[in-house]
């Protein structure tokens, strides 16, 4: 019912848009997207998928988890399948899990890298934005860039927080708090020398560096023909909405978030809302491999 529920939440926000927006206008501006920049966000937007595998490879190699790259390439994009056919943007982690604890790894070890994977792509994602909002400080409306700001500080403190609770026993003391406790310590394993963290942050912000680069393109393809930089300040909060576990697959949340940021900087919501659905549809694309990779799979855990 819960899933019903959200899908039902996606179908009716985009339904809302199309009803006040010109559904016409929005049809032709998909049909006339230029080809060319739509392939080449494909190719980017899988290279993004590729390095977050990659990266993903060396949290669990660091975890003791002896598996070859190739076994994490073909985890990640099963994931990423189930991301895109689950009611929120995270139901492949959960088939991650599944698949490294099929393979001979402890469901809570499995659990901690996934996680850690999920908060360092995270912070990565943070640190581009405030980045990008330092560059383009008055692009936005400056309530709206304030809060955004707040928001991004406010997490990466909640985040730094996370990483210290190991320095306090008390957490250990209580079942409640011991998961916080032992995923802190996870985190001082895995980032206990400067290299790993420059290696990790380096990563994360590579991958969604090329993220951000093939929504560009898709934006481009319909004539958003915005700088880099503007993107890279609009983008990041709406890709944060769609982590809320209130839509399928972030479909609806990422549109309504996406026409509201671009119109604030005066972008046509017809052309906003061409982009965001070409978006979604590469997101499907890019994940493709991974419905090969799940289909000839020999076990199937979801």
């Amino acid at each position: 019912m819960g899933n019903l529920i959200k899908l039902g939440l996606s179908i009716a926000i985009i339904g809302f848009i199309l009803y006040k927006f010109d559904v016409r206008a929005v049809w032709d501006t998909i049909l006339n997207a230029n080809g060319a920049f739509l392939l080449a966000a494909l190719a980017v937007q899988m290279l993004s998928q590729t390095v977050a595998a990659y990266r993903w490879s060396l949290i669990m190699g660091i975890l003791k988890f002896k598996h070859s790259f190739g076994f994490y390439f073909r985890s990640y994009f099963k994931g990423s399948l189930f991301n895109q056919v689950l009611p929120t943007s995270i139901g492949g982690d959960a088939y991650r899990i599944a698949e490294v604890t099929a393979h001979g790894g402890l469901v809570k070890e499995a659990f901690y890298g996934v996680f850690i994977d999920r908060v360092v792509g995270l912070v990565g994602l943070l640190l581009l934005n405030l980045f990008a909002n330092m560059i383009e400080s008055n692009l936005m409306p400056y309530e709206v860039f304030m809060t955004i700001n707040v928001i991004l500080v406010a997490s990466l403190f909640g985040l730094f927080v996370l990483m210290a609770i190991h320095k306090f026993d008390i957490f250990k003391r209580y079942r409640l708090t011991r998961l916080f406790y032992e995923l802190s310590e996870r985190f001082r394993f895995i980032y206990k020398t400067p290299k790993r963290i420059s290696q990790q942050l380096g990563l994360s912000i590579v991958i969604h560096l090329l993220s951000m680069v093939a929504i560009f393109g898709i934006g481009h393809s319909v004539g958003i023909n915005e700088p880099l930089v503007a993107y890279l300040v609009i983008i990041p909060p709406a890709i944060l909405l769609t982590l809320l576990p209130i839509s399928f697959a972030g479909w609806g949340v990422r549109e309504g978030a996406l026409v509201a940021l671009f119109m604030m900087i005066g972008i046509d919501e017809n052309l906003v809302l061409a982009m965001s659905l070409l978006y979604g549809l590469i997101l499907i694309l890019s994940a493709l491999p991974g419905l090969y990779f799940y289909l000839t799979s020999q076990h199937k855990y979801l």
